[in-house]
């Protein structure tokens, strides 16, 4: 039986405008499966670390460079009508969706989807879709992963509708400002907001040197 290793990239940003998780999802060009919207990916090239693949082709495939990427989950599957069994390892990456610059000849290949209404996807890719999603809901219970998903710097209601649509429930606004104030690397910034139709809010930003003490005073393991 022929013997495969591969990786698959889950995409994910924030879209502020309709306040949805969105993810990446690539045209394939190619069989199987030609035609459909899938999760970008490739096989692994020997002796090539999986995370180095993941980002390869991520650039290969969106034109896309991220910052943040962490393993999902490692899966096998078989095909029996080509005597085939594939493994696979899906990374889940973070990006503002205000940074994503794709490559010029990629544009008509790659494409936002909201992961409330994904497509029809082939092989497993929906569940590892919803196994990352399933993961950066638990990491950011403990870790600012968000923060890569927002912009530098945001009002609290932003982020109070980030975390909506992260938890699919509505939050309680008193008590999520009072969790957030709380939060040693949240820092209020001396800017408000502008060009907004009602009262400017204040701006906050996440401190990288404020999480790294905060995670060391009670070890925390890092981002």
């Amino acid at each position: 039986m022929l013997f495969k290793l591969a990786v698959d990239c889950i995409i994910l940003a924030y879209d502020p405008g309709d306040n949805q998780l969105k993810v990446l999802l690539v045209q394939r060009e190619n069989e199987p499966a030609k035609g459909q919207w899938a999760l970008p990916g490739g096989f692994v090239d020997e002796p090539e670390d999986f995370v180095v693949t993941a980002a390869r082709k991520l650039r290969q495939e969106t034109g896309v460079a991220v910052g943040y990427l962490e393993q999902v989950h490692a899966y096998a599957l078989t095909d029996p009508t080509r005597d085939q069994r594939l493994a696979s390892v899906a990374y889940y990456a973070l990006l503002d969706l205000a940074h994503y610059a794709p490559a010029a000849d990629r544009t008509h290949l790659a494409q936002w989807f909201s992961l409330t209404q994904l497509p029809g996807l082939p092989f497993d890719h929906g569940p590892k879709v919803q196994d990352a999603w399933q993961r950066l809901q638990e990491a950011a219970r403990s870790r600012p992963v968000p923060f890569y998903l927002l912009p530098q710097k945001f009002p609290l209601n932003q982020l109070q509708r980030f975390y909506e649509a992260l938890y699919q429930v509505p939050l309680d606004n008193r008590n999520f400002r009072k969790w957030v104030k709380g939060l040693p690397y949240v820092e209020a910034s001396a800017e408000m907001e502008t060009n907004v139709s009602r009262r400017p809010s204040k701006l906050y930003r996440f401190s990288a040197a404020a999480y790294e003490a905060f995670a060391k005073a009670t070890q925390l393991t890092p981002y």
